[in-house]
């Protein structure tokens, strides 16, 4: 089979939207807990169409080291395969159709990372970095952060940095497409990225927690999608062309509430704003409920809104006589909105000889697509909508 460039959702499976793998690694003040952690999880991935699918295998461990530093590992393993949109093309009525792929896309990414973290009094420092590798995609990243307990350690300041350097490589390979177009993609390809966090913790009171951070990014080198096509009216298709960098900058601020009458159970509400210098400005909105209910057993609702608007660059087709220098058709960089749900139910055992904790998860999110979705939209890009859902299991064990 063919092998391509991997599918943009393993980044939205394994990292938020905008954080660099690393930059986000929990580093709380205090003493560091005596315990060994293993944890594995497994996820399915489908979407709808016999579009895309991809298995998620991950592996984490973390031991102390000493009464002051943990260090951990980090294992991920995801296969890919399906078909994936290439470009848009428009009828003679101005219909937008979207052409796929077909079922060719098969690939494999293999990626580690580790971690070390120092604990003081009122302080964490750690260290962190990673390598993933697929067949025509190379990432390399290290990192940094640091939290700092004030104010009886009621406040928590927290700090970020990371570093990525990505090498493309697109397979060697001809593209011929219907109407005779020509293509080869074979060159080597980079882009560096670097990401800064600046945020506060600040517990309220005995039940509620907020929680906010600014994260700024800048990403240059190679940003388009070498397997991407763009279909002009009077020229045929063309490759993607995107700016060579991009400034990103985000906010993202959490509530947790607890409710001691509920069973102890706990509110988490989430709010993220996201802009970058291509003209795509997004929010999201994220609501979990997290409900004990009896011997270890814990059952978790969720509901997601996301709504973007579209980079600057971006059109679905490009008509006669259209000039540009930079253009897209990706979907990815449209406007849009998507609706997700889902439920996961944990159960956690506590008294199992040579374990102090164990603790089963298994869950499930649907997802939905559409341009009809985003705030103020209108569906005129109901082609690019999809659907998928989202299958997840998961074993911790703390020795």
């Amino acid at each position: 089979m063919k092998k391509n460039k991997k599918h943009p959702l393993i980044s939205r499976l394994s990292l938020a939207a905008l954080a660099l793998p690393g930059l986000m690694q929990d580093a709380n003040a205090g003493r560091v807990e005596e315990t060994y952690n293993g944890d594995f999880q497994y996820g399915h991935y489908a979407e709808g169409n016999q579009r895309m699918e991809v298995d998620i295998f991950e592996t984490a461990l973390s031991a102390p080291i000493g009464k002051s530093m943990t260090a951990s590992i980090n294992l991920v393993r995801d296969v890919i395969s399906g078909a994936s949109p290439r470009y848009n093309k428009a009828n003679a009525q101005g219909d937008v159709k979207q052409t796929l792929s077909g079922a060719s896309i098969t690939e494999q990414r293999d990626a580690i990372s580790s971690g070390l973290t120092y604990y003081f009094d009122k302080a964490a420092l750690g260290f962190g970095g990673g390598f993933s590798r697929e067949n025509d995609y190379t990432s390399r990243y290290v990192s940094t952060n640091a939290s700092i307990d004030l104010n009886n350690k009621l406040t928590t300041l927290n700090f970020g940095a990371s570093g990525a350097f990505d090498i493309i490589e697109p397979t060697g390979r001809e593209i011929i497409e219907p109407d005779g177009t020509d293509f080869k993609s074979s060159k080597l390809r980079s882009k560096t990225s670097q990401q800064y966090l600046l945020g506060v913790s600040q517990v309220i009171d005995k039940n509620s927690l907020i929680q906010s951070n600014v994260t700024f990014g800048y990403h240059s080198g190679y940003l388009a999608d070498p397997y991407k096509l763009v279909y002009f009216v009077d020229q045929g298709l063309n490759p993607d062309v995107r700016p060579g960098e991009k400034f990103q900058w985000a906010w993202l601020t959490q509530y947790v509430r607890h409710f001691q009458q509920f069973n102890s159970a706990a509110l988490h509400t989430d709010y993220r704003f996201y802009t970058d210098d291509w003209g795509v400005n997004s929010h999201t909105v994220d609501l979990s409920w997290h409900q004990p209910i009896a011997d270890g057993w814990q059952v978790i609702p969720r509901f997601r809104y996301y709504s973007q608007d579209k980079a600057d660059f971006y059109q679905p087709f490009f008509g006669a006589g259209q000039q540009a220098q930079v253009y897209s058709s990706d979907y990815r960089l449209a406007s849009f909105g998507a609706l997700s749900g889902g439920i996961k139910l944990s159960k956690e055992f506590t008294q199992i000889k040579s374990l102090s904790q164990l603790k089963f998860q298994a869950g499930i999110e649907y997802y939905d697509h559409k341009s009809s979705y985003q705030l103020g939209g209108n569906g005129s890009g109901s082609f690019d909508d999809f659907s998928y859902y989202l299958l997840t299991a998961s074993v911790n064990a703390k020795f």
